[in-house]
């Protein structure tokens, strides 16, 4: 009978355990990691065309993900060279990033963008460039400097990656026309 009330306890004892354990494994949920699987110091890019350097980009601090998109915390510097390789363009924003579905690369606040050639310059929160179209636009308010021309874009722009050549929406400021040495208003409604 001792031998009967032995097993009765263990039974209730260690098959409870048993069960305890199995349930605990059936509720156990697995979280998918979507952080950053590679971390990066001091990177520096370069982007070619035909064998030349076309692009060089650098940051302090570069985070990639599974989707092979890129975020740069930090700040970003992008500098853009002509067929001898001579620097033209700076493109500086306080972070970034790489979208690979898309293949832009959007660089984000306190964004100035200056083409010494043509010593053009350009602030905005937003820039974003192409690099398959060659092609720098904002959707955000751009204000753009020249020796001649001084113009806000109130709902952004579209620009050759070297700014030769550039689209404004919603521009308003003053510009110099050659032929007639005058100062030109933009800012009245027409």
């Amino acid at each position: 009978m001792k031998n009967l009330i032995f097993y009765f306890l263990i039974i209730i004892l260690v098959v409870p355990a048993f069960l305890g354990c199995e349930k605990e494994n059936k509720n156990q949920e697995f979280i998918e990691y979507t952080g950053p699987i590679l971390n990066t110091d001091n990177l520096a890019v370069t982007f070619s065309d035909s064998g030349r350097v076309k692009v060089k980009m650098s940051t302090p601090k570069q985070l990639k993900f599974q989707n092979q998109d890129e975020q740069y915390p930090k700040a970003v510097y992008v500098n853009f060279l002509d067929k001898n390789g001579v620097e033209y363009s700076m493109l500086r924003g306080d972070s970034g990033g790489y979208s690979k579905s898309k293949n832009l690369y959007t660089i984000t606040g306190n964004v100035f963008f200056n083409n010494r050639l043509l010593q053009q310059s350009l602030s905005t929160e937003e820039l974003i460039w192409n690099p398959v179209t060659k092609k720098i636009y904002s959707n955000k308010k751009v204000v753009i400097k020249t020796p001649r021309e001084s113009i806000t874009a109130f709902a952004g722009m579209e620009a050759a990656e070297d700014f030769s050549s550039y689209t404004l929406r919603k521009p308003k400021g003053t510009m110099l026309v050659d032929s007639l040495k005058t100062m030109v208003d933009t800012t009245s409604s027409n």
